[in-house]
């Protein structure tokens, strides 16, 4: 069985790409380990052009933010596989959107893309969604039948997103290197639509807990803009840090004393699994994926009750007792939850929908190999202009070395590359 993963869908969404990342490379090791499969990274556009099916048994697309449907070239695929992730804008319309205008243009597209899932859905051989909530709209507002769904949920990285040994000292650590005073805070990972995040509820909700005795501040990581800054710098506590590295997320989750995500939808909500993964409680929705994942371990609210939400902050601020408890059970609860697990049942989903024949293993890894780092060169601008007249002579030399030398420890490449390891150490000269 040949699988094609592809590795370009929403490029600019950090969360996104990180999905393709993960799965890639924990499938990619079972398919070293098992020597039944092998998996290579292709890009969207390559799908559908010449004979797909001569090529790939299954071909995956595995992080499908939002509700568009792929190109309809796709359909040529026999074995196509799908994993969308959050479909808010069908769900609540102009409640997720920041302002009208961006509403009225989107309106027409989204009911569009919705007549394509109606109409193409039933061809897809399946569909992988991460909840039973999202399974359940998908079916809902797709009417896509209940066969065609698989629910495997996300997985967490237990050795990056972990408890700190010295929650107090490490705090200290990280804020200072943001040049922030050691203080107790809570944390909210927001993005670029903060509508669906709810963050003009949240502000208002932690202004009012603020002025009724909440000592914590408010931090907030995560792309935002300029209407944001704006009411935040009007509130007292509220600090926006705009996009951090991973590591500063990693310490600010772990020394936080809550994560605030009561957001309007939720696909499935990869910041509370993080954030119960580093030990922290979570103030959440009621709604949609959320209560599903966080269970028990954390406290759930109506996202537009701005009094209620305000209530929990200041419940949790106070109540050290209460924190320690949740923490305690988010991070046990968190612990049912990896990317090993979810990689094993994708494998089991592609077992399961193909006609897995086996052939020779190294020579598809061959093939495989060469295609996901002429995909990861392609895909990345930089690599492009350095590597285009090495792919043009298909003269993988230098790019091999690349690969070994720098692209294993590079952050954008490096989880596609891990599979492969063996084989650059092989072809290496």
């Amino acid at each position: 069985m040949r699988v094609g993963m592809t590795l370009d869908w929403h490029m600019n969404a950090t969360s996104l790409v990180n999905l393709t990342k993960n799965m890639f490379r924990e499938l990619g090791l079972i398919s070293i380990e098992k020597k039944s499969f092998v998996i290579a990274g292709i890009k969207v556009n390559s799908i559908g052009i010449g004979d797909v099916n001569q090529h790939y048994s299954l071909i995956h697309i595995p992080n499908m933010g939002g509700y568009r449907f792929p190109k309809l070239n796709v359909l040529q695929s026999k074995n196509l596989l799908l994993s969308p992730s959050g479909i808010d804008e069908v769900i609540l319309g102009q409640e997720v959107f920041k302002n009208e205008q961006d509403w009225k243009h989107s309106e027409p597209i989204i009911l569009e893309e919705i007549k394509k899932w109606k109409k193409y859905g039933k061809q897809l051989k399946a569909i992988h969604v991460v909840t039973e909530s999202e399974k359940q709209d998908m079916m809902k507002f797709f009417e896509i039948p209940e066969e065609k769904f698989h629910i495997i949920p996300h997985g967490v990285d237990h050795d990056i997103f972990k408890p700190p040994k010295d929650k107090y000292k490490i705090r200290k650590s990280i804020l200072s290197s943001l040049f922030l005073k050691d203080f107790p805070f809570f944390i909210h990972v927001s993005e670029s639509n903060w509508s669906r995040k709810n963050l003009i509820n949240i502000l208002k909700a932690y202004e009012k807990a603020k002025y009724t005795g909440l000592k914590h501040n408010l931090i907030i990581v995560g792309k935002n803009d300029p209407i944001i800054y704006d009411m935040a710098k009007h509130i007292p506590g509220v600090i926006v840090l705009g996009f951090v590295s991973e590591q500063n997320l990693v310490d600010l989750l772990g020394t936080a004393d809550a994560i605030i995500l009561p957001s309007k939808h939720e696909g499935f909500g990869l910041p509370l699994l993080e954030a119960m993964s580093c030990g922290t409680p979570s103030i959440t929705s009621n709604v949609f994926s959320p209560p599903l994942v966080v269970q028990e371990s954390g406290i759930l609210v109506d996202p537009y009750n701005v009094d209620r939400i305000a209530e929990k902050m200041i419940l949790l601020g106070k109540d050290e007792n209460l924190r320690n408890y949740l923490a305690k059970k988010a991070h046990q609860l968190s612990l049912n939850y990896s990317w090993k697990k979810t990689a094993a049942k994708l494998y089991d989903l592609y077992c399961e929908v193909t006609d897995n024949i086996y052939s020779d293993f190294e020579k598809e890894l061959d093939i495989c190999a060469y295609r996901t780092i002429t995909t990861i060169c392609e895909i990345n601008p930089d690599l492009k202009a350095k590597t285009t007249n090495d792919l043009l002579k298909f003269d993988y030399s230098k790019i091999i070395n690349w690969c070994l030398e720098s692209g294993l420890q590079d952050p954008r490449v490096k989880d596609f590359l891990i599979p492969y390891k063996g084989w650059l150490e092989n072809n290496s000269k």
